[in-house]
């Protein structure tokens, strides 16, 4: 099978610290930082490649030493990339708390260019399952994806169920995935998402675990908490967790536990996508 992923890739520096810093000045230590090529499409990228798809990725790019440094890390692990270059890579300082709580900083955002969408025609010709990413620069593709008849998979990330920002790349999916973090009540949300034709939305919420509404039939997952390395990229390696098993034929509670447990493998790990992570991982856990 092959799934084509688009947008979001950046290049983080990741700060680990007890608590998050107080609004004042002064001097602070960290228990840890690195820095890793990292955003929402290359973890769905590399999590689909370590779990045996065939993976072509579609994302803006510097031509710089971020950028360079992306680029072969993909070609590394074996993903298809197909770089829209720009005047520089996207950066982010994430501030980690003991917790696993984030604080994001975007520190570099390339200027958007207009994307001659028709070069990448024969890629979404040959895509079994489109993973659609909200960067501002995908809404491009929208057009082209409204005249496909392909599946289209869309994480709307911590969406409040009323910014207009989100409204296109909801309208052009059969499937969403989500975070309850900025809603008050989710199951009212998720069951207006179906009833607008989705054929399934997946809440994920945080460590306590996820609920996926199919068929008109609630499945929940209760999580159980791990030992933290870093939480960085772990709904991208739940989002394709939760599609291999759905992909691979089990339901909708098989296939919760597996999003659980590669997105456990990825917080067990200080890289995105746990370099432990394949399929033989998965069948020993």
């Amino acid at each position: 099978m092959r799934i084509l992923v688009l947008g979001g890739v950046s290049y983080d520096e990741i700060i680990h610290v007890d608590d998050f810093i107080k609004p004042e000045s002064g001097t602070y230590y960290a228990r840890d930082s690195y820095s890793i090529p990292g955003s929402t499409g290359l973890g769905k990228a590399l999590a689909f490649k370590a779990l045996g798809y065939e993976v072509d990725f579609i994302a803006t790019l510097g031509k710089d030493e971020y950028g360079k440094t992306i680029e072969e890390t993909l070609g590394n692990k074996g993903v298809n990339f197909y770089p829209i270059y720009s005047d520089k890579t996207e950066r982010h300082t994430n501030f980690m708390n003991r917790l696993g709580d984030r604080i994001s900083i975007f520190t570099a955002m390339p200027k958007e260019s207009v994307i001659d969408v028709r070069k990448y025609t024969n890629l979404f010709n040959k895509a079994d399952i489109i993973c659609l990413n909200i960067k501002n620069y995908c809404k491009q593709f929208i057009p082209l994806l409204e005249k496909l008849d392909k599946p289209i998979y869309c994480d709307i990330h911590d969406y409040d169920g009323v910014e207009e920002y989100h409204k296109p790349f909801i309208d052009v999916s059969d499937y969403i995935f989500m975070s309850s973090d900025k809603l008050g009540s989710f199951k009212p949300f998720m069951k207006e998402l179906i009833k607008k034709g989705k054929k399934w939305v997946c809440c994920t919420h945080a460590e306590k675990g996820a609920t996926m509404l199919r068929d008109n039939k609630y499945t929940d997952l209760i999580s159980s908490r791990i030992e933290i390395a870093d939480t960085n990229g772990a709904g991208d390696n739940f989002f394709a967790g939760l599609l291999f098993g759905l992909l691979n034929d089990c339901d909708e509670s098989e296939s919760l536990k597996i999003g659980r447990l590669v997105a456990e493998s990825c917080i067990k790990s200080k890289e995105i996508v746990s370099d432990k992570l394949n399929l033989d991982y998965l069948k020993k856990i």
